[in-house]
Order: C-alpha cells, then structure tokens, then sequence
C-alpha cells in the first residue's frame, strides 16, 4: 500500500545451534519464523511479547543487521543489494541502554553530528546549529552538547540518543526496549517524549516493548509475538480491550487496570480468565509443539486437533473491525490474510 512505510513479508531468521557439542554437525534453530506485517507512515507500531520470542532479532533484520529470508522494504525499497548508507538515512534506531549508545571518550555534540558526517549534510557551523536545536527538541539545553555522557543522566543520556536518531529526519525510528531501563517516573517522560516530537516531525515508529501496558499508553497498532510468530495484529484499544489469541489474554491478565477491572470484573477474576485461556498448568502442560503445529499448542488450554496445522493470520470472528488479525482457529474467520 501506498501509506505504508515499511512492509514485513514472510521473514524467518535462524541462529547456529551447537548446543550438542564441538563433536556434532552444527544445527539451525529458528528464530523469526513467517513474519509479516506492514506499518503505515506516521504511525507508531508495537511489538510486544516475553523476553526471547524473537522481538530484538526482528529489529536487528529491520535495521539490515543481520542476514534473513523473505522481503523487507523501508519506503518501498528493497534491501537486498541496498546501500546501507542509504537504508540508514531511512531507519534509525534507539536502544535499551543508552550508554552502551554512546562513546564516552566523546561530547554529546560530536555523536550527533556523526550521521550528518557521514551523509555530508551541511558545514561544521551548520551542524553544530543542528545538534543545538535538536537537543532543544528533545528537552535538553543546548549546553548539553559540551558535555561528556558520564555527565548525564540516564533519562538525559536517552534523550541524546532520541535525537541523534532524528539527526537524519529518518522514516521509521526502531525503539527497542527504549524505556525498560529507565525509572517508571522517567521512563514515562520519554513516552511523553515520543509524542511531543511525533506531533513536530513526520515519522513511524516501531515500538518493541515486554509490557503491554506501556504499548497501550503509546502505540496505534500493537503485534503480539509468541515464539517467532505474530499471533495478532490489532489497535491498541483492540487488542487491550477485546483480546483474541490466548497468549494475548495471559500477557493481559498479569496488568493491572482500574479500567479492565470495572469492565471486565475483579483482578482475580481476571487472572483467572488469562491463566485458563492462557496456559495449562504445568503438571498436565505438553510437551513441544508437534513439527507443523500452532506454535502456542502446547500451553494453550483449548488447544484441539485443529491446532496441531499452523495458524495463519486471519480476521478475526467479530468482522466489523477489519484490522483485527488472529492466527487462532477458535478464533479466526475463514479468510485468512
């Protein structure tokens, strides 16, 4: 479509698997497996689901640094046989701990006049001007940009590295796991943050977090991932208010919401309808999916022999919302997507 940015399609990703010895044939074990899902221009995009299913992996194809099969276009490129120099002009991308982001032995102004270096935008006394308004975008004094990152703060230090993301106007900024490191109280003025700028410049965001609470606060559209699988794609409010896919439901009965517990009833009852949807207890848990299976089969309650076929993503029953997309077969319409 003409209104997305980037466009996902049928990536899968695996890693060298040696786990069995120096002795033994190296393995492949698969990371990402069919991903695809588009985000549209300006939007901001979540991806949310537990530590290890294949969310920073994702990012790392996203931003062209590591190999993976299938298609990824940012703005309608192609990467294969892409410069990176020209896919970086388009994505940038701030990270979990912003100091591991930034060199010590350099100022604040030096690492944000980096990318327009290396893309040769403008004279040194123009990019130093740059540097000078950016760090006012993001809530900084321009001062700042003598400074050292030792002298910061860990909300100032990803502030800088917010800006330094936008040093190129890019079109998609990649935040993976922007503010799990922060306080809750600094954490929650870099969302604010996020917002600000969004409404002052023209970018989408993709926007990789564990709490779903947080991607609710923030985001359009969330994707739910579950063992290198999207299992559903929906808006915020969908997906926060009216879950498909069991998985999904058991990450939303760990939150905590006055709103869910007035609608939905007490946040035992809650927890209760996550678990049983969510997962069987682990003295009747199975074992691995069967090869071929939903990838959610083993600790899904419901779990039936439709199951044991992989689940594509399809709408879901309640058809009056189009952008709702479940890979559940309880769940799911006929017409898959």
């Amino acid at each position: 479509m003409q209104d997305d940015i980037l466009v996902v399609d049928h990536v899968t990703n695996y890693y060298a698997d040696n786990k069995l010895g120096i002795f033994s044939k190296p393995g492949r074990k698969q990371v990402l497996n069919d991903v695809s899902f588009a985000i549209h221009k300006d939007e901001f995009f979540g991806l949310v689901g537990e530590s290890g299913c294949g969310k920073s992996t994702l990012a790392q194809a996203i931003l062209g640094l590591i190999p993976f099969e299938g298609s990824i276009k940012i703005d309608g490129m192609e990467y294969a046989g892409t410069d990176r120099k020209m896919i970086s002009s388009r994505i940038q991308a701030v990270f979990q701990d912003p100091m591991s982001s930034l060199d010590p032995r350099r100022t604040i102004g030096a690492t944000m006049r980096e990318p327009l270096i290396a893309h040769g935008i403008g004279s040194k006394q123009e990019q130093e001007r740059s540097v000078r308004e950016m760090l006012e975008r993001v809530g900084l004094d321009a001062a700042y940009s003598d400074r050292y990152p030792r002298e910061l703060s860990g909300g100032q230090r990803q502030r800088v590295c917010i800006g330094a993301a936008l040093m190129l106007e890019p079109k998609l900024i990649v935040a993976d796991e922007a503010v799990s490191a922060l306080d809750v109280s600094v954490a929650a003025q870099i969302l604010n943050l996020f917002r600000t700028i969004d409404a002052k410049s023209e970018f989408a965001m993709l926007f990789i977090s564990h709490n779903l609470g947080i991607e609710y606060y923030l985001c359009d559209r969330i994707a739910v991932m579950y063992s290198g699988n999207i299992v559903e794609i929906g808006t915020a409010d969908d997906i926060y208010k009216h879950p498909a896919h069991p998985y999904t439901k058991l990450l939303l009965s760990a939150i905590p919401d006055m709103e869910k517990h007035e609608e939905n009833g007490s946040a035992n009852e809650q927890a209760t309808v996550g678990h049983d949807a969510g997962s069987r207890p682990n003295d009747v848990r199975k074992g691995p999916a069967p090869a071929g299976a939903c990838c959610y089969y083993a600790r899904c309650q419901k779990a039936c022999d439709r199951c044991l076929r992989r689940q594509e993503l399809a709408r879901t029953v309640d058809r009056d919302n189009d952008e709702h997309f479940v890979s559940c077969c309880l769940q799911a319409s006929l017409e898959s997507v």
